[in-house]
Order: structure tokens, then C-alpha cells, then sequence
């Protein structure tokens, strides 16, 4: 080995350790818990939903019922929207380090590759083999039935990080370098986004409900959608997630808090009371803005203390954490098939019906980030992909 070689070695060994180190755990960790909590919901539908899954073994137990419909009624209000907010703080940084096309490949690859695998791969099959009727071949199911399902999410992102590529390349954030940074928002700020975006939100859902799906989207949540994933680009610029305050974390846990228990309030007074819960989802009625407003409440208020609470409580890897965090973006692409396998495997297991729901909970989690780790990434170039 040449002295510029061992040199060269040296560096990028010191590369890799500062690269390292440098890594975000905190959120890292947190996007293991959205893809956690993304299979939770898809369990709850398997057993008390009605639309939205590919596979139901309903159970007709008032607890589990109702603990199931507060689960999807509060984590739809916040999950994926910081989901996005997490997603577009780490787009900035890609794009300034590696240059429009480097990004665009990376993206594409990263991104575009696995949601054309689970279109065109993994959910025929499932749609095939899960509707009995079989009103369509499992020919057609390719290409009558070309949707991305639970994979959407990564349609969306895929489709907002082009646009802010090209946003990007069009204003070259770089040539300003010595731009002045804006300090987290004080809490009247923050309210006044609230109130904002709850009013755009609540029009926006009087024409397009939150469950309506246009071109197997719903659009009616993409206000939501879109202001996160912008808040998270503007949040990276200005360093937000290190301005974070204990006393900001604190007060907007406290503010989560309550709005969760007067939102869960709204939910669980509706069901004892056997109204539809079709409000929450969007209309014109004044118990729609209140509760759309209260939502806005929990989405920014859980994305403000989750990251905090994570930052000074999570932000370490080690042992099996460090495993699943590595394998949460396949979980999150794969999940689908394992979880209608495993709910299916335990369908005549005899429980008591909320024992039942955190067993199927339990092992689709389990077996999926096994399947992942010992299975996907045994398919070719998934390394690279994935």
C-alpha cells in the first residue's frame, strides 16, 4: 500500500467515523416509532375497521373497539403529519451536499424504486388473494388495480422532494450563505399556524372529506401534508430542532396533553352515542372546525414534544434498537403482507378479544422487522435500495 493510499484510507476512515457521529438519533428513533405505529394502525383496522386494509377479522368487544378508535382518530391527526415534518427536514441538507441530480438519482432510487416494487410486486398478490370475490384476474390486478396502497406515503414524498429539488435548483439556496437565521417560533406564532392551517384544513375538507380518495389519494389531508414537509425544510435553515427549548418542550407537552384528552373526549362521547364519527374526517358543521382545530393542536403539539422528549431522552442507539431503526424504512415498505399473514395465522386463536388484538399487534410487529433483516435484505441491491 502507497503512503496516498493509506492516506486516502485514513481519511475516509475519519470520514465515516465523523459521519457517525454526526447522526441524528433522536430521529431516527422517532421514525422507528412512526413505522411502529404505522403497523399498529393497520392492526387496528384488521380488526375493527371497515375500509382502508386489505384483510378484516372483526372483533366485537366494546373495549377493544373503543380503545382501537381512539388509536387511529388521535394518531391520524399527527402521525404522518410528522412523518413529513421529519422527512422534509432531512431534504435540505441532501440537496446542498449532493447537488440537484446526485439528489434526484438518490431519491429515485431510494424512493421511486421500493413504491414501484409494492405497486406492481407486492400488492396485486395481496389484493388478489384478499378479496374473495375475485372480481378481477391476478392479471388485471396489475394493471386494472395500479395504486399505491399503504404505500402512498411514499408516492407523496417522492413528489414533494422533486418539486423542492426543483425549488431549489431555482433559488440556490447557497449563494446566500450569510442569510440571518430565524429563532423558533415564540408560542403566539405557533397558535397562529395552528389557527391557520385549521382553517384552511376545514375548508379544504368541506369539499374533499379526509376518507375521499382521488386517484387513491386523500387529498383532504394535504394541507396538513404540505405545510409539515414545508415547516421541516424551513425548521432545517434555521436550526430549529437545536433551538428547542426544555421550557418550550414542556409547556407543549402540556398543550398535547389536553388537547388529546379533549379530542379523545369528542370521539368517545360520539361513539357511546352511536354518531358517526364522519366529522372528524371533514363538513361543515361547527363540531367539525372545534375538533379539525383541536387535531391541528395535537399534530403540532405531538411533533413539538415527541421531538423534544426524544432528543433529551432517545438520542442513543445501541443493541437492539440500532437493529430496528436500521431496518424501519423496509419494515415500512413490507409490513403489508407480514401483517396480513401473521393476523390471519392466529384468525382462530380463541382470546379474550383485546388479548387477541395486542397478540396479532405483538407478532406482526416482531415478524416483520425478522423478515426484513433476514429476508429482504437477502434480495439483491436491496442494500443499495433500501
Amino acid at each position: 500500500m502507497t503512503l496516498s493510499t493509506a492516506q486516502r484510507s485514513t481519511e475516509a476512515d475519519e470520514f465515516l467515523r465523523a459521519k457517525k457521529v454526526q447522526r441524528i438519533f433522536y430521529l431516527d428513533n422517532l421514525r422507528l416509532l412512526f413505522t411502529i405505529l404505522v403497523i399498529l394502525h393497520h392492526i387496528c383496522l384488521t380488526y375493527t375497521g371497515e375500509q382502508g386494509w386489505y384483510y378484516y377479522d372483526r372483533i366485537d368487544d366494546p373495549f377493544t373497539n373503543v380503545t382501537t378508535m381512539l388509536l387511529m382518530t388521535i394518531n391520524r391527526n399527527w402521525v404522518l403529519q410528522c412523518f413529513f415534518l421529519v422527512s422534509g427536514y432531512f431534504t435540505p441538507g441532501s440537496l446542498d451536499r449532493k447537488g440537484l441530480w446526485v439528489y434526484l438519482k438518490e431519491r429515485l432510487i431510494h424512493i421511486g424504486i421500493p413504491l414501484a416494487f409494492f405497486v406492481i410486486i407486492i400488492r396485486p398478490p395481496l389484493y388478489y388473494f384478499t378479496q374473495r370475490s375475485h372480481k378481477y384476474s391476478f392479471v388485471e390486478c396489475i394493471y386494472k388495480n395500479v395504486a399505491s396502497g399503504p404505500a402512498w406515503f411514499l408516492e407523496t414524498l417522492l413528489v414533494f422532494s422533486l418539486i423542492y429539488g426543483l425549488i431549489w435548483y431555482i433559488r440556490r439556496p447557497g449563494a446566500s450563505p450569510n442569510r440571518k437565521e430565524v429563532p423558533f417560533p415564540a408560542n403566539r406564532v405557533i397558535f397562529l399556524f395552528i389557527f391557520i392551517l385549521s382553517v384552511v384544513t376545514f375548508v379544504v375538507r368541506i369539499f374533499l372529506p379526509g376518507q375521499m380518495q382521488i386517484l387513491h389519494l386523500r387529498l383532504g389531508n394535504y394541507a396538513d401534508y404540505i405545510a409539515f414537509f414545508a415547516v421541516g425544510i424551513w425548521g432545517y435553515r434555521n436550526k430549529w430542532l437545536d433551538k428547542l427549548s426544555d421550557r418550550a418542550g414542556l409547556q407543549w407537552t402540556f398543550i398535547t396533553a389536553l388537547a388529546v384528552i379533549l379530542y379523545g373526549t369528542f370521539a368517545i362521547h360520539s361513539w357511546a352515542g352511536h354518531e358517526s364519527l364522519t366529522y372528524l374526517r371533514g363538513g361543515a358543521s361547527v363540531k367539525t372546525f372545534i375538533t379539525t382545530w383541536i387535531g391541528t393542536h395535537i399534530a403540532v403539539g405531538i411533533s413539538i414534544s415527541f421531538i423534544y422528549l426524544f432528543r433529551k431522552f432517545l438520542n442513543v442507539q445501541s443493541g437492539i434498537l440500532t437493529i430496528m431503526a436500521a431496518e424501519a424504512y423496509s419494515v415500512f415498505i413490507f409490513h403489508a403482507p407480514v401483517v396480513i399473514a401473521a393476523t390471519y395465522a392466529i384468525h382462530g386463536l380463541v382470546l379474550w378479544p383485546f388479548l387477541k388484538f395486542t397478540t396479532g399487534f405483538i407478532l406482526s410487529t416482531v415478524l416483520c422487522f425478522l423478515a426484513c433483516r433476514y429476508i429482504v435484505r437477502k434480495i439483491p441491491f436491496a442494500d443499495r435500495v433500501l
